[in-house]
């Protein structure tokens, strides 16, 4: 199919498509029409981009999707492969909340202290 076909079907703009492409997340064939020569791609981009946009809700990034989805190639991943993988996401979401909870926790006592500070009194 061609990128406006690919596009309307995946919810994405031409332009989209072309990032999930040079990203390495799907891959187009050359196919020429005359003296044109346009992007290829066959019905799996679908499939590889609803798996992107889920791997994207489990905290991965675009650039992290890629090379994942590679490693897994056409292949069923395991129970056991997906009870690993969403451990060790699990775990780097909540480093990341203790981080944050930090961070709230610095604020919170900064906001108290200018909260309980006595403004200046005017001179006269």
């Amino acid at each position: 199919m061609l990128i406006g076909e690919l596009a309307k079907l995946a919810g994405l703009s031409k332009d989209g498509v072309r990032h999930y492409e040079e990203l390495g997340i799907i891959r187009s064939h050359p196919k020429t029409a005359g003296s044109r020569t346009y992007r290829d791609y066959d019905a799996s981009c679908l499939g590889r981009i609803e798996q992107a946009r889920q791997a994207q809700q489990l905290g991965l990034s675009l650039k992290e999707i890629g090379p994942l989805l590679d490693s897994i190639g056409e292949r069923e991943v395991t129970p056991e492969e997906t009870v690993e993988f969403l451990q060790e996401r699990l775990a780097v979401v909540q480093e990341k909340i203790n981080g944050l909870r930090q961070i709230e926790s610095f604020i919170e006592q900064k906001l108290k202290h200018y909260q309980t500070r006595q403004p200046a009194k005017p001179e006269c």
